[in-house]
């Protein structure tokens, strides 16, 4: 099971974190058929096999993991079939939440970002929001109140996402060339996010460190300060001393590693452990008032 560091259970219970969802959150999720969520790769496989020929081209890509590229062709190729194609896999399937995502909301972090476009968590989190009477709010990265948002009040809990929702198919940022567009477009996005890196603790679940916006921000955070305190990615398996170092060196991340065995079993009960830790905090701070 995770150790959680002092620094992360402190942030939580002082709601000074982030907690940033990756795709494999959302990887335990099923709907009434029993499917899941299609990985990046096999959302990309079954792209291809939707494709006109050749394909030759975009099994090369892929292949050799340039993801965004085989996904800019993708698009290219599918023309007025894409935005179709993309609903039918992360909009009309109706994928419930999971456990995981059930033990991330129970955290009560002041602020979720997550890349992801699908509605699984959100959908969850607005229902536990309208039950608790906090006030909930889903932004994405080209709202003009972002500002107005992450200030928040008390009872308000964001969730920002940063890729765009599939509410909204033709602003998601899927391609390469949505990723240039949107830098570029949407400055004031990153540098709110920015002011996150800089003030609050990342806690990264479910995700790796191949999105290109991502490894971007802490890069340019881990170089502006070299004394700046780590943020924590939790990530299956063991990594090699190598590794860890360049995620120290690189993007100032500390890895907290776990079991991938029995689907993630290790992750959910960490998380839930985590839960206790911060309710435990969160008694002492109210008690001696130094919040």
């Amino acid at each position: 099971m995770i150790t959680w560091p002092e620094e992360v259970i402190s942030a939580i219970a002082r709601r000074r974190s982030v907690i940033f969802i990756g795709a494999g959150a959302s990887m335990g999720s099923v709907n009434g058929r029993g499917d899941r969520p299609p990985s990046w790769k096999k959302f990309l496989e079954d792209g291809i096999e939707r494709c006109p020929p050749p394909h030759k081209e975009m099994r090369a890509l892929l292949k050799n993991g340039d993801y965004l590229s085989c996904c800019q062709i993708i698009k290219y190729k599918l023309d007025n079939e894409w935005v179709p194609f993309v609903e039918s896999k992360f909009l009309t399937p109706a994928y419930q939440h999971n456990k995981l995502h059930e033990a991330i909301f129970s955290l009560d972090s002041s602020i979720i970002l997550t890349p992801n476009f699908d509605k699984i968590y959100d959908n969850y989190a607005t229902n536990q929001s309208n039950h608790n009477q906090n006030l909930l709010k889903i932004k994405k990265y080209y709202d003009d109140d972002i500002p107005r948002a992450l200030r928040g009040t008390g009872t308000q809990r964001l969730i920002l996402k940063v890729h765009g929702c599939i509410d909204t198919p033709d602003r998601l940022v899927f391609t390469r060339e949505d990723y240039a567009d949107t830098r570029n477009a949407n400055a004031n996005f990153y540098k709110a996010v920015d002011s996150l890196i800089f003030t609050h603790t990342f806690i990264f679940i479910g995700c790796g460190m191949n999105d290109p916006d991502l490894a971007l921000i802490l890069e340019q955070y881990s170089r502006s300060f070299g004394a700046a305190p780590p943020h924590y990615v939790a990530l299956s398996g063991k990594a090699t001393p190598e590794y860890k170092r360049l995620l120290s060196n690189n993007y100032n991340l500390k890895i907290l590693n776990y079991s991938p065995a029995n689907d993630h079993a290790e992750l959910l009960e960490s998380i839930n452990h985590l839960y206790e830790l911060v309710e435990q905090e969160r008694e002492a701070l109210a008690q001696s008032t130094l919040w």
